[in-house]
């Protein structure tokens, strides 16, 4: 993902999206927390966040937002199960990438 640039918080078509909300898949079960909000470079719009797990890992798994069911208060909820997030991929920074 060149050029992406990680943020602590973004604005999609269906909220905000913060640092430290609680991410919950489609049957209401937690799957983490957001680790933070990947902004594509090149369209300068957020293509995915980083889904932390609790207890903390160094593992972030990337999810789309296409996956965003909806943002209820503090929960971001997912349209998968926990088997679906736990096949998306790992997160790997490059040395393009920014944090902010």
């Amino acid at each position: 993902m060149n050029g992406q640039k990680l943020l602590v918080r973004g604005a999609i078509m269906r909220g905000e999206i913060w640092r430290g909300m609680l991410i919950l898949d489609r049957d209401g079960l937690v799957a983490g927390v957001v680790a933070a909000v990947a902004l594509d470079g090149a369209s300068q719009t957020v293509s995915h966040i980083l889904l932390g797990q609790l207890p903390p890992t160094a593992v972030y798994r990337l999810v789309p937002i296409t996956l965003i069911d909806h943002i209820a208060g503090e929960h971001l909820w997912l349209q998968v199960t926990q088997t679906h997030i736990e096949a998306l991929p790992i997160h790997k920074p490059d040395d393009s990438e920014e944090t902010r």
